[in-house]
């Protein structure tokens, strides 16, 4: 299928819960274990070796998912949420108030609670998740700044994750929207950020949508050109063949900011 004719992340037949279910759903998941476990897995270690610390967290994920935050929550005070369509603001707020027919991240929870060897504490880590999340403001890349009309003060840390390729229509839009993201976090604070290599689409329900493909040359010269100094990157090659995505790895980079941009 023609890259052109693809459905883009903005466009309405993104539908949220479909994508959550599809892929961050629970271990019966093909991708599981690669898009869900090793995040949670890799986030935890960077967290727990006090390597990462802060009190403010910004959060910039694909889709309405807070998996990631079961984690962040035991080291950030405060968690705010950036996202980039009202679909996906109202699916994860629904969410964060415990309405009924909410996505279940139970799954996540008792992966999280077994690293930290705490697994009989599972039922209530989404909650202190939720108190965790203090905003969620909606983010818009057009605009100089982006979170117009909100302005946040800048970050302890800056989490994103699987989002930056699908916002961003080619390889200069990529590197402009990290820059911005960029300015949001403090000199001296770490970015967590989290993608897929050469990932040209993905399917939620019958739909196909565009994804930017990069490789790690790209990803280093982005991060660095938005300043900051790269400490490590991983990549973790997939062993499956997915009907709904075409990615070759899941990459896990942290970097901390040395210069304004």
């Amino acid at each position: 299928m023609d890259s052109s004719l693809h459905k883009h992340y903005h466009d309405e037949e993104f539908d949220p819960r479909v994508f959550t279910d599809t892929f961050f759903g629970g271990e019966d998941n093909d991708m599981f274990e690669e898009v869900v476990v090793y995040p949670i897995t890799q986030l935890f270690k960077m967290f727990s070796s006090g390597r990462v610390k802060g009190e403010t967290l910004l959060d910039v994920t694909i889709g309405p998912a807070a998996f990631h935050l079961l984690t962040a929550c035991d080291f950030f005070k405060e968690i705010n949420v950036i996202e980039f369509t009202d679909t996906n603001i109202k699916e994860f707020e629904k969410w964060k108030s415990s309405e009924p027919g909410a996505a279940d991240w139970s799954h996540a929870a008792k992966v999280v609670c077994e690293l930290e060897g705490k697994s009989e504490e599972w039922p209530g880590k989404e909650d202190k998740a939720r108190r965790a999340v203090k905003r969620v403001v909606k983010c818009d890349f057009s605009k100089d700044n982006p979170l117009e009309p909100v302005v946040l003060p800048q970050m302890d840390c800056l989490l994103c994750m699987y989002v930056l390729q699908v916002v961003s229509k080619d390889h200069q839009a990529f590197s402009s929207n990290l820059k911005k993201l960029a300015s949001m976090l403090k000199l001296g604070g770490h970015m967590l950020l989290i993608g897929t290599y050469n990932e040209s689409c993905y399917t939620v329900g019958e739909h196909k949508f565009f994804c930017l493909a990069y490789d790690e040359d790209f990803i280093r010269e982005a991060v660095c050109d938005a300043g900051f100094i790269i400490e490590n990157l991983e990549a973790l090659p997939t062993k499956k063949t997915s009907t709904f995505s075409n990615y070759e790895h899941v990459m896990f980079l942290i970097a901390r900011k040395e210069r304004e941009v």
